[in-house]
C-alpha cells in the first residue's frame, strides 16, 4: 500500500512548525538543540514520521495531549507514545484500525475530498508502547523545555504542554473555538473549567496552539469560554446541553457538554 504523505507543515518560528493533516487536525513540532518533541500525531491516515524526518533528524519524543483518535492515531508510525494513565484504556481502542475506519466514516466528506481509502486505516509501523505522562513532566530538548499539565475535561487524561523558550501551550482539544465535553471519556463542566483557568494562567500574553481550527487561540476567546462555562455551571443542569452566540456573527467560541455532568 502506497503511504499517504500530503501533510502541510507550516513553521511557526522559534523551531515550532504546525503539522496539518488533511484540514482534519493540528500536530506540533517542537525542536531544541539537542532533540525535538512531536505533540500530537494526528488520525494516522498520512506517515507523520516521515513528515516529521523532513523537518529534524535529531531524537524524537512523541507526546499526547489526549487519546482520541484524531490526535493519537498516528502514534502507529512511532515505537513509543507519551500518554497520560486516565486515557490508557481509550488509547488502546483508538489504535483498532476498525474503530480508525468508523473514524474515517464520520469524515466521509473531507475523505474523499481528499481522496483517502478506508484502507489507510491499516497502516501502521508500529503497535506503539504506551508510556505514561503526567502532572510535573519535564522533557528536556536541550535550550528548551517543554512542561506537562494535567487538565482533564475534553478527556479525563487531557494535558496541557507548555514550552518554556516561547511560553507557548499546546491544548489538543480542551480548549477551542468548539470545546466539546460530552463524550464519555470527557470529565465534568466544573473540572474542565479548573484546567481552563490553569491554561489561561499559563499562557498569559503567549500562543495558546490548539489541535483545530483558528490557531492561535485568541487569550480573548478563552477568557469567553472560562466565563460561559461558569454561568453553566452556576445555572446547573437544567441549562441547555449548548451554547453559540457571539454578538450574533457566528456559533463560536461554543462550548457543548452534558448537562447531567453539571453539578
Amino acid at each position: 500500500m502506497k503511504r499517504r504523505t500530503d501533510i502541510e507543515l507550516i513553521p511557526l518560528g522559534e523551531g515550532i512548525w504546525r503539522i496539518n493533516e488533511f484540514d482534519l487536525v493540528n500536530c506540533y513540532l517542537v525542536e531544541g538543540e539537542e532533540k525535538a518533541c512531536l505533540i500530537d500525531t494526528g488520525a494516522g491516515l498520512a506517515d507523520i514520521a516521515a513528515a516529521v524526518k523532513t523537518l529534524t533528524d535529531k531524537p524524537l519524543t512523541v507526546l499526547v495531549t489526549h487519546a482520541h483518535e484524531d490526535h493519537l492515531g498516528g502514534g502507529v508510525w512511532f515505537p513509543e507514545v507519551f500518554v497520560h494513565p486516565a486515557d490508557f484504556r481509550t488509547a488502546r481502542l483508538y489504535f483498532n484500525p476498525f474503530i480508525k475506519m468508523g473514524f474515517l466514516h464520520t469524515q466521509n466528506k473531507r475523505r474523499k475530498s481528499h481522496a483517502v481509502s478506508y484502507l489507510a486505516a491499516f497502516q501502521r509501523d508500529y503497535r506503539p508502547k504506551l508510556l505514561p505522562v503526567n502532572d510535573g513532566d519535564a522533557f528536556d530538548l536541550g535550550g528548551r523545555t517543554i512542561e506537562t499539565y494535567f487538565t482533564p475535561g475534553h478527556s479525563v487524561g487531557s494535558v496541557t504542554f507548555r514550552d518554556t523558550r516561547t511560553g507557548a501551550v499546546f491544548v489538543g482539544d480542551n480548549v477551542n473555538l468548539l470545546t466539546t465535553l460530552q463524550y464519555p471519556c470527557a470529565a465534568s463542566l466544573e473540572v474542565w473549567l479548573q484546567g481552563a483557568e490553569k491554561t489561561l494562567e499559563l499562557a498569559g500574553d503567549a500562543p495558546i496552539y490548539t489541535g483545530h481550527g483558528k490557531n492561535p487561540l485568541s487569550k480573548e476567546d478563552l477568557e469567553t469560554l472560562i466565563g460561559w462555562g461558569k454561568e453553566l455551571a452556576a445555572a446547573g443542569n437544567a441549562t441547555p446541553g449548548k451554547v453559540k452566540t457571539r454578538r450574533g456573527e457566528s456559533k463560536f467560541p461554543c462550548i457543548v457538554y452534558r448537562t447531567n455532568r453539571v453539578k
